[in-house]
Protein backbone atom coordinates (compact mmCIF):
# COMPACT_ATOMS: atom_id res chain seq x y z
CA UNK A 1 0.00 0.00 0.00
CA UNK A 2 0.98 3.28 -0.47
CA UNK A 3 -0.46 4.89 2.84
CA UNK A 4 2.05 5.97 4.96
CA UNK A 5 0.98 5.60 8.97
CA UNK A 6 -0.84 8.84 10.59
CA UNK A 7 1.57 9.82 13.69
CA UNK A 8 0.67 8.03 17.00
CA UNK A 9 -0.26 4.72 14.88
CA UNK A 10 1.88 1.72 14.82
CA UNK A 11 0.61 -1.21 12.28
CA UNK A 12 1.56 -4.53 12.29
CA UNK A 13 1.62 -6.30 9.94
CA UNK A 14 1.59 -10.60 9.75
CA UNK A 15 1.39 -12.97 6.61
CA UNK A 16 1.44 -17.06 6.53
CA UNK A 17 1.68 -18.72 3.66
CA UNK A 18 1.69 -22.49 3.15
CA UNK A 19 3.43 -24.23 0.49
CA UNK A 20 2.38 -27.49 -0.63
CA UNK A 21 3.92 -28.47 -3.98
CA UNK A 22 5.61 -31.67 -5.06
CA UNK A 23 8.91 -30.45 -3.93
CA UNK A 24 8.23 -27.76 -0.99
CA UNK A 25 6.09 -28.14 1.57
CA UNK A 26 5.75 -26.35 4.78
CA UNK A 27 5.09 -22.51 6.21
CA UNK A 28 6.93 -18.86 5.65
CA UNK A 29 5.82 -16.47 7.84
CA UNK A 30 7.04 -12.76 7.98
CA UNK A 31 6.23 -10.13 10.42
CA UNK A 32 6.09 -6.24 9.79
CA UNK A 33 5.95 -3.13 12.12
CA UNK A 34 5.47 0.49 11.08
CA UNK A 35 6.38 3.49 12.28
CA UNK A 36 5.26 7.15 11.37
CA UNK A 37 8.44 9.32 11.69
CA UNK A 38 8.28 13.08 12.26
CA UNK A 39 4.90 12.98 10.97
CA UNK A 40 2.87 11.21 8.16
CA UNK A 41 5.60 12.22 4.98
CA UNK A 42 8.05 10.03 6.73
CA UNK A 43 8.16 5.86 7.62
CA UNK A 44 10.37 3.21 9.07
CA UNK A 45 9.47 -0.25 9.46
CA UNK A 46 10.70 -3.83 9.56
CA UNK A 47 10.08 -7.14 8.47
CA UNK A 48 11.40 -10.35 10.30
CA UNK A 49 10.57 -13.50 7.87
CA UNK A 50 11.24 -17.07 8.94
CA UNK A 51 11.01 -20.24 7.12
CA UNK A 52 9.88 -23.65 8.26
CA UNK A 53 9.93 -26.09 5.10
CA UNK A 54 10.84 -29.45 3.91
CA UNK A 55 12.74 -28.35 0.26
CA UNK A 56 12.97 -32.25 -1.16
CA UNK A 57 14.94 -34.10 1.44
CA UNK A 58 16.47 -30.59 2.93
CA UNK A 59 14.53 -29.19 5.94
CA UNK A 60 14.49 -25.50 5.49
CA UNK A 61 13.75 -23.24 8.72
CA UNK A 62 15.27 -20.11 10.69
CA UNK A 63 14.67 -16.00 10.52
CA UNK A 64 15.91 -14.93 7.54
CA UNK A 65 17.56 -11.78 6.15
CA UNK A 66 15.58 -8.68 8.50
CA UNK A 67 14.40 -5.71 6.13
CA UNK A 68 14.97 -2.01 7.12
CA UNK A 69 12.57 0.00 5.42
CA UNK A 70 12.15 3.55 4.80
CA UNK A 71 9.33 5.17 2.95
CA UNK A 72 8.74 8.59 2.31
CA UNK A 73 4.79 9.91 0.95
CA UNK A 74 5.62 11.21 -2.44
CA UNK A 75 1.86 11.99 -3.18
CA UNK A 76 -1.10 11.80 -1.23
CA UNK A 77 -4.76 10.76 -2.78
CA UNK A 78 -7.39 12.78 -4.21
CA UNK A 79 -9.99 13.14 -7.01
CA UNK A 80 -6.87 13.39 -9.72
CA UNK A 81 -4.47 10.69 -8.40
CA UNK A 82 -3.53 7.78 -6.29
CA UNK A 83 -1.33 7.76 -3.60
CA UNK A 84 2.55 7.04 -4.32
CA UNK A 85 4.90 6.06 -1.14
CA UNK A 86 8.45 4.91 -2.87
CA UNK A 87 10.10 2.59 -0.31
CA UNK A 88 13.60 1.98 -0.04
CA UNK A 89 14.61 -1.26 2.15
CA UNK A 90 18.25 -2.42 3.19
CA UNK A 91 18.39 -6.34 3.86
CA UNK A 92 20.69 -7.66 6.44
CA UNK A 93 22.03 -10.68 6.29
CA UNK A 94 20.82 -12.06 9.82
CA UNK A 95 20.06 -15.58 8.07
CA UNK A 96 21.53 -18.73 8.23
CA UNK A 97 22.11 -19.17 4.63
CA UNK A 98 23.07 -23.30 5.33
CA UNK A 99 19.85 -23.61 6.68
CA UNK A 100 17.95 -21.98 3.61
CA UNK A 101 16.92 -19.19 5.33
CA UNK A 102 19.23 -16.14 4.12
CA UNK A 103 21.72 -14.95 1.61
CA UNK A 104 25.04 -14.47 3.14
CA UNK A 105 25.22 -10.73 1.98
CA UNK A 106 24.35 -7.48 2.11
CA UNK A 107 21.48 -6.29 -0.35
CA UNK A 108 18.96 -3.31 -1.45
CA UNK A 109 15.05 -3.19 -2.33
CA UNK A 110 12.87 -0.54 -4.33
CA UNK A 111 9.35 -0.17 -4.30
CA UNK A 112 6.46 2.04 -5.65
CA UNK A 113 3.37 1.48 -3.68
CA UNK A 114 0.24 3.03 -5.59
CA UNK A 115 -2.82 3.09 -3.87
CA UNK A 116 -5.96 4.35 -4.72
CA UNK A 117 -9.40 4.30 -2.72
CA UNK A 118 -13.32 3.40 -4.44
CA UNK A 119 -15.80 4.82 -2.16
CA UNK A 120 -15.49 4.62 1.84
CA UNK A 121 -15.06 0.74 1.79
CA UNK A 122 -13.02 -0.37 -1.23
CA UNK A 123 -9.05 0.24 -1.65
CA UNK A 124 -6.97 -0.96 -4.80
CA UNK A 125 -3.15 -1.47 -4.84
CA UNK A 126 -0.64 -1.97 -6.94
CA UNK A 127 3.53 -2.40 -6.42
CA UNK A 128 6.54 -2.70 -8.66
CA UNK A 129 9.90 -3.15 -7.15
CA UNK A 130 13.42 -4.99 -7.56
CA UNK A 131 15.85 -6.66 -5.06
CA UNK A 132 19.50 -6.73 -5.73
CA UNK A 133 21.35 -8.86 -3.51
CA UNK A 134 25.02 -8.70 -4.94
CA UNK A 135 27.18 -12.68 -4.18
CA UNK A 136 23.85 -14.30 -3.05
CA UNK A 137 24.04 -17.53 -1.59
CA UNK A 138 21.25 -18.79 -3.82
CA UNK A 139 22.20 -17.41 -7.14
CA UNK A 140 25.47 -19.42 -7.79
CA UNK A 141 26.96 -16.72 -9.80
CA UNK A 142 28.41 -13.11 -8.74
CA UNK A 143 24.46 -11.35 -8.30
CA UNK A 144 20.91 -12.08 -8.09
CA UNK A 145 18.34 -9.34 -9.21
CA UNK A 146 14.88 -10.20 -8.64
CA UNK A 147 11.46 -8.35 -9.76
CA UNK A 148 8.15 -8.41 -8.60
CA UNK A 149 5.03 -6.73 -9.13
CA UNK A 150 1.59 -7.34 -7.06
CA UNK A 151 -2.05 -5.54 -6.74
CA UNK A 152 -4.78 -6.29 -3.50
CA UNK A 153 -7.86 -4.92 -3.01
CA UNK A 154 -9.08 -4.17 0.38
CA UNK A 155 -12.28 -4.48 1.59
CA UNK A 156 -13.01 -2.69 5.25
CA UNK A 157 -15.72 -3.80 6.90
CA UNK A 158 -14.98 -2.21 9.74
CA UNK A 159 -12.45 0.87 11.12
CA UNK A 160 -10.39 -2.02 12.69
CA UNK A 161 -11.52 -4.95 10.43
CA UNK A 162 -10.17 -5.52 6.78
CA UNK A 163 -10.45 -8.21 4.20
CA UNK A 164 -7.30 -8.46 1.65
CA UNK A 165 -7.19 -10.22 -1.99
CA UNK A 166 -3.57 -10.28 -3.63
CA UNK A 167 -1.76 -11.48 -6.25
CA UNK A 168 2.02 -11.19 -6.44
CA UNK A 169 3.83 -12.17 -9.49
CA UNK A 170 7.68 -13.05 -8.81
Amino acid sequence: EAYNQDPGVVQHIFTAVFNNDSRQRGWNFNFTQEWPLYGKDHQISYSIPSSHFRDGGDRIYGIGDILINYRYQLLDEDEDKPALAPRFSLILPTGDARRGAGEDTLGYQVNLPFSTALGDDWFIHANAGSTFLPDATSAGGPDLWHYNLGASAIYAATRDLHFLVEWVGI
